[in-house]
């Protein structure tokens, strides 16, 4: 048969380890809750070989299906001037494509039109359509994507 003493002493012990391994415990839900209702702000990018400059003719555009989890279609403009936009219409989602008789993306849904910088100028698209940093070598085309994390 126990005492008191003992059983006081027992209920402490317990409670005290109890504690102990309660507070950490929160403190990681805390931490997932914090990341859920404040995401990172930063966005990690990578720089990757898109294609050699002279397969993109001047005048001409290409398709890149999936570099990274985007969608991209690129577009030279002149000799030194080419522009990577996502090739996903801010609208619906409809696949934009490079109009030369125009000089502009089209997106045959509803006939939205984006100029040679991105930006709207006709149709419904809400927003203008999502530009890429590209860096241009001798011979080739680099793109920065973002990084999807899983």
């Amino acid at each position: 048969m126990e005492t008191p003493r003992t059983t006081r002493r027992r209920d402490f012990l317990v409670n005290a380890l109890l504690g102990i391994s309660i507070v950490p415990g929160f403190a990681v839900a805390a931490e997932f809750v914090r990341r859920y209702l404040v995401p990172s702000m930063k966005r990690h990018v990578e720089e990757l070989l898109l294609t050699r400059l002279p397969d993109l003719p001047v005048g001409e555009s290409r398709i890149f299906a999936d570099v990274h989890g985007s969608d991209l279609v690129a577009v030279r403009l002149a000799d030194r001037d080419v522009r990577i936009f996502s090739s996903v219409c801010p609208h619906l989602g409809c696949r934009v494509g490079w109009d030369a008789a125009n000089n502009n993306f089209l997106c045959p849904c509803h006939v939205g039109r984006f100029d040679t910088s991105g930006r709207v100028i006709a149709g419904p698209p809400p927003a203008p359509l999502t530009a890429y940093t590209v860096r241009l070598d001798r011979e080739a085309v680099y793109v920065s994507v973002p990084v999807k994390e899983a």
